[in-house]
């Protein structure tokens, strides 16, 4: 009977094991969020909050997001980010833009595709994109390693 346990508890444990190293290497989340929030002061002045986080240490290894901005195209955002390989190899990647309204909603919810980029050694790179309607006030860069 001991026997027979230890045996459910190593095949649970090996089972546990192959499915946490499974997603590890699933790409299906970011591992890097840029989230972008526009707001306005006492004078009406624009400008825009940033957050950058990682949620894969091997991309905050290889990626620096450089610089975000973004700009007001008639009543519309537009969203632009520099993107650095921090290592000397040829690093791909996917990207996407999420876009949401002054509440935190997301517009076009899934519209958006994951896009390829490569980053040579040490390059830069600028992204952009347009909010698909004038509701959209926040924004999130997702970056992932592709599929």
């Amino acid at each position: 009977m001991k026997q027979n346990r230890n045996g459910i508890v190593g095949s649970m444990a090996a089972v546990a094991v192959i499915t946490s190293l499974g997603l590890a290497g699933c790409s299906t989340t970011a591992g890097v969020e840029v989230t972008g929030k526009t707001t306005w002061d006492e004078q009406g002045a624009r400008s825009l909050e940033k957050n950058v986080q990682f949620n894969n240490s091997g991309l905050k290894g290889d990626i620096q997001i450089v610089d975000v901005k973004s700009i007001m195209a008639g009543d519309v955002m537009r969203v632009q980010a520099t993107l650095r390989s921090k290592d000397n190899a040829t690093l791909p990647f996917q990207y996407r833009f999420e876009w949401y309204d002054g509440g935190g909603m997301e517009i076009n919810s899934g519209a958006g595709s994951w896009k390829p980029l490569i980053l040579y050694g040490r390059e830069s790179k600028t992204i952009q994109s347009v909010a698909p309607n004038p509701r959209a006030k926040e924004f999130k860069l997702k970056i992932r390693e592709p599929d």
